[in-house]
């Protein structure tokens, strides 16, 4: 709706934050909400053990800081910048005002918390049932199915994660997640151009990714 856009427009906040920044962290109080306007980001998550695992990404126009609003308004995770990122900011008030105000917003927030409890659970499954291989190829889809290619032609791989972070995600070893990446270019499923990596057979990505075991 035009006045609400407006208003958005108005009483929202935007910054630039540089790479490798922390937007929020794990205990803070909840007190708004994050898009992205561009750039990418890493969501993190603390385990007893004190080790972070990297348990989403997000891109251009994904929301940041939802799994905060629960009974105790605190975040359970933590939101750091992969590249220079501008992110805006609403407030609590603001933002409940435009839900409460905009029947198409509320569903499509309904949608949104739907859509990454799915999400959560299918990274689960993976977790507990994918070879190596099978999470590699999993995280590879979803990198590709958040950022996208930097040329659809050559269908280069925009990571925005370094290999590092890439194994984090995928939950492997950074040692196993060079030798499944030097499998999937043996078996030409993906392919090194100019020290870059590129999508060559996102058929047979897909099936290795979908397979139980």
């Amino acid at each position: 709706m035009p006045a609400w856009l407006e208003y958005t427009q108005h009483h929202k906040t935007s910054k630039q934050i540089s790479s490798a920044k922390t937007i929020f962290s794990e205990g803070d109080l909840v007190t708004g909400i994050h898009v992205i306007c561009s750039g990418k980001v890493k969501v993190l998550l603390k385990t007893s053990k004190e080790k972070e695992y990297i348990i989403r990404i997000a891109g251009q126009g994904q929301v940041l800081g939802h799994r905060g609003f629960n009974e105790t308004m605190i975040y359970p995770i933590s939101a750091q910048t992969l590249i220079e990122s501008e992110v805006a900011y609403i407030s609590n008030e603001d933002f409940f005002k435009l839900i409460r105000a905009n029947k198409d917003l509320s569903f499509y927030m309904m949608m949104f918390f739907a859509d990454e409890l799915l999400r959560s659970e299918q990274k689960l499954r993976v977790h507990a049932l994918k070879t190596s291989k099978g999470k590699v190829a999993s995280a590879l889809i979803m990198v590709i199915n958040t950022f996208g290619f930097k040329d659809e032609k050559t269908k280069h791989i925009d990571f925005g994660l370094n290999l590092r972070e890439l194994a984090n995600f995928a939950t492997i070893s950074y040692p196993t997640l060079l030798k499944v990446l030097d499998i999937l270019l043996q078996e030409e499923i993906i392919g090194n151009i100019d020290n870059e990596l590129c999508l060559l057979n996102e058929t047979e990505l897909i099936n290795i990714a979908t397979k139980e075991n």
